[in-house]
């Protein structure tokens, strides 16, 4: 079952994503939750920036923002360049798939070359 005593929201891995333990964010009063590699654990994907993305919420509403990074913020497949409402059973994408390359450290894992891909999941909103 899934508890939330405040408004939440889940974040759980896709097939595709850089593998990482689902998430549950819960939202206070006007603060705003950074959403960068330390919150994707194990690993983590190469692609994403320190701070990524903030995620809040608004009048009843959960709202993304990009924080202008060079491999951006998708929902539901489009670059988002603005706050953007999320909404239950959205695709939420951190980055983008980075190719092997030589400039990449041998240590890197063919999983953290992918982006962070998750179902997004609201409760208590």
């Amino acid at each position: 079952m899934n508890f939330c005593v405040a408004p939440c929201l889940t974040l759980s891995p896709m097939v595709d994503s850089c593998p990482f333990e689902a998430i549950r964010l819960s939202f206070t009063c006007n603060v705003r939750i950074p959403l960068g590699p330390t919150a994707f654990t194990p690993g983590g994907s190469i692609s994403l920036a320190s701070p990524h993305a903030e995620i809040w919420l608004q009048n009843k509403q959960v709202l993304i923002r990009d924080q202008n990074t060079a491999h951006g913020t998708y929902v539901n497949g489009i670059r988002i360049v603005q706050q953007t409402l999320l909404q239950n059973g959205d695709i939420l994408t951190l980055g983008v798939p980075i190719i092997r390359s030589s400039g990449v450290p041998t240590n890197v894992t063919n999983a953290q070359l992918k982006p962070i891909k998750a179902m997004v999941t609201i409760v208590g909103v």
